[in-house]
Order: C-alpha cells, then sequence, then structure tokens
C-alpha cells in the first residue's frame, strides 16, 4: 500500500484550525515550519506550534492535539512584516 504524501504549506499561506483560530507559516526551516498568530507575526513574536517532520503540531515542543492535516488553507496570503527602525 503506497504512502499517502504529505500536505505541503505554503510560505506566508494563512491556515485556520478547526477551532477557528489562524496562523501564518513560515516554511523557511529545514527541519520543520512554524505557525504565528496573525498578531505575533506583525509583531515579530514568537511562533505557536511547531510542526515536525511527522506532521504533529507542537506547542512549547509537547504534542498538541492537532496534526498538519487539521490546517484548512484559507486561500489568503500573508505578507513579511515591516521592519521596525528606531
Amino acid at each position: 500500500m503506497a504512502r499517502k504524501p504529505k500536505p505541503r504549506l505554503r510560505e506566508l499561506g494563512i491556515y485556520q484550525l478547526p477551532d477557528g483560530k489562524e496562523f501564518v507559516v513560515s516554511t523557511i526551516y529545514h527541519d520543520g515550519c512554524s505557525l504565528y498568530s496573525p498578531h505575533a507575526w506583525e509583531t515579530f513574536g514568537i511562533a505557536e506550534y511547531w510542526v515536525d517532520r511527522e506532521g504533529r503540531l507542537l506547542h512549547r515542543g509537547v504534542p498538541s492535539v492537532w496534526k498538519m492535516q487539521d490546517l484548512n488553507d484559507t486561500g489568503r496570503t500573508a505578507s513579511y512584516p515591516r521592519p521596525v527602525l528606531r
């Protein structure tokens, strides 16, 4: 039986979990990707979830109830935040 390929997340794609929360995806890492709330993304905040190679969503390093397959692509794309110059 052939394994179904894992879906790929889009860089800057905005995805929604079944609970309604939306996240901006950053795929620039070689060993997974990170999910940021829209506010955290715009303010250079901390990622809420990390997606590991097995497709699990980790929250602070602990597996959550969510998996990558639970993410629904909204079709929207975020932009990189503007740098803050002081």
